[in-house]
């Protein structure tokens, strides 16, 4: 089961500027597509799989999210370490001025608790 965190944007902006504002955040160019209805721009880096999922679901506006959604996939390639890659988040928000309310992480087995991280 792949490790993954999901962000909750606090970003007002629409889905085209918060693409260029995470494509500065991370260094990477991230194309999106409308996929069932939702924008969803996706790229990776060595060390995650970024997906940027947009609040507007333009097939019902019952669908639609309060907020965007940031979901970060980690390789299984790297070694896990929550405390880097939290760190290493959180960094590149706070100099890229991306605000956000929380992120939360998935569970690999039943056993395992969420963790939830914060902005400082």
């Amino acid at each position: 089961m792949k490790k993954y965190l999901s962000v909750v944007l606090l970003e007002d902006i629409p889905f085209e500027d918060l693409v260029h504002k995470m494509e500065k955040t991370f260094g990477i160019q991230l194309p999106y597509n409308n996929k069932k209805g939702r924008n969803i721009a996706e790229g990776s880096t060595d060390v995650y799989q970024i997906l940027i999922i947009d609040r507007i679901d333009e097939l019902s506006e019952v669908l639609c999210d309060e907020n965007h959604t940031l979901e970060i996939q980690i390789n299984p390639n790297v070694a896990f370490d929550y405390e880097k890659i939290e760190s290493d988040l959180k960094m590149r928000f706070k100099n890229n001025k991306i605000n956000w309310q929380y992120g939360i992480w998935s569970k690999t087995n039943a056993d395992e608790q969420y963790r939830r991280i914060y902005p400082h």
